[in-house]
């Protein structure tokens, strides 16, 4: 595909939160409620089936989503176990501290790593997990621990990454009628509760509106609808970034407008969002000044080694920038790229930053494989060429 874009203009819905989505489907179908939601991402349908096939008792595809991997590998005890497999991408990202937590209290797992089955039940008690290595442990837990036949206590023993969706888990918990208890480094969970079952809708997604917000920022002026401003989702940080490099933005209840302003380069701890780390990887190539990101370790585990992935779409776009350490990239922003062809893995958040550098690029971006957008944002090419994009087939 050959991306290119000088002004953005108009109006988007944001899709529906995959994170929020992933959670109402786990407790629905815990409170015995198995939905089947139309027109959403394909992790999100991935989860829905993954829950339809532990119903069933048939194997578990993950597909490429992590999430749906850590989630229900401790959620499966509740329905008796199920059978794992996924990617290779997937297969290569951590679980063995999950795995390992699982097996202590009392599920039979039957190897380390993908494809696994998982059987037996767990018993409540004291779970304790390293905090550092993914959030996505800890929610699988929350989502798990009410259910079991007594209390039980969830701890990080160090400190936890990407807190803002373990709160994420613990509101959607919250609306489903389950009350946990923060305490020091964790919460307190009483166990024998049941959930109630929720509409599917939920609100939109942060992290699919940032690429979009980011291009009024860069040429013009954006609204995306559906977003709810006292959102819980770590992707709302968006917003201060943008308010920092100095775009204009106007909330409303439901919608967010960036307008087009003098950007500036600007610094963010990637470990607090990481999946808006490729789209400011853009705003700082259309910035003026340094922009420093940093806290990037664990970006290396997402569906490619983003870390590394990033370095190379700015190489190939002409970017000025260096790193420091092994966690930051420090783009020397000049508010223009060359553009190109892009070399790009085949990830969502990559092939999003991508096209918003093309418009900032002299030449159209040009890249192969757009359709694993539909991971996270199935409409995301349709909506950049409602605002002026040209999308051309190669």
């Amino acid at each position: 595909m050959k991306l290119s874009i000088e002004r953005a203009n108009g109006t988007v819905v944001a899709p529906p939160s995959k994170s929020a989505l992933h959670r109402r489907l786990i407790l629905n179908a815990i409170a015995g409620c198995f939905d089947a939601p139309e027109h959403v991402c394909l992790d999100a349908a991935i989860t829905a089936n993954a829950l339809f096939s532990l119903q069933s008792g048939t194997p578990v595809d993950c597909g490429e989503s992590g999430s749906t991997l850590r989630f229900l590998l401790p959620v499966s005890t509740l329905f008796g176990g199920g059978t794992f497999s996924g990617s290779p991408a997937l297969s290569e990202r951590p679980i063995r501290p999950l795995i390992d937590a699982l097996r202590k209290h009392g599920a039979s797992i039957s190897s380390d790593s993908l494809p696994l089955s998982v059987s037996g039940r767990l018993s409540p008690g004291r779970y304790e997990l390293e905090g550092g290595i993914s959030s996505q442990f800890f929610s699988g837990l929350l989502m798990t621990l009410p259910f079991l036949s007594g209390d039980s206590m969830l701890l990080w023993s160090s400190p936890l990454s990407s807190r803002g969706y373990v709160d994420l888990t613990e509101r959607i918990l919250e609306e489903h009628g389950i009350a946990v208890s923060r305490i020091k480094n964790g919460f307190s969970i009483p166990g024998r509760q049941s959930p109630f079952p929720l509409p599917v809708s939920v609100e939109g997604d942060w992290s699919c509106a940032a690429p979009m917000l980011i291009l009024g920022a860069m040429l013009g002026s954006v609204t995306v609808t559906g977003l709810n401003p006292n959102s819980d989702q770590p992707d709302k940080a968006i917003l201060d970034v943008l308010l920092h490099t100095g775009a204009h933005v106007a909330i409303s209840h439901n919608a967010v407008t960036v307008s087009k302003g003098k950007l500036s380069g600007c610094k963010f701890n990637g470990d607090l969002a990481p999946d808006l780390v490729p789209a400011l990887a853009a705003l700082g190539c259309a910035s003026v000044g340094d922009t420093v990101l940093y806290g990037l370790s664990r970006l290396r585990f997402k569906e490619s080694n983003r870390f590394d992935a990033i370095l190379k779409l700015l190489r190939s776009l002409g970017a000025d920038f260096e790193t420091e350490r092994t966690d930051t990239i420090v783009i020397h922003g000049h508010g223009v790229l060359n553009g190109g062809t892009a070399d790009l893995p085949n990830d969502h958040r990559m092939v999003m930053a991508a096209a918003l550098m093309s418009a900032v690029s002299t030449k159209p971006v040009i890249f192969s494989d757009p359709g694993c957008v539909r991971k996270s944002y199935p409409d995301f090419f349709a909506d950049f060429s409602a605002l002026g994009g040209r999308t051309d087939a190669i």
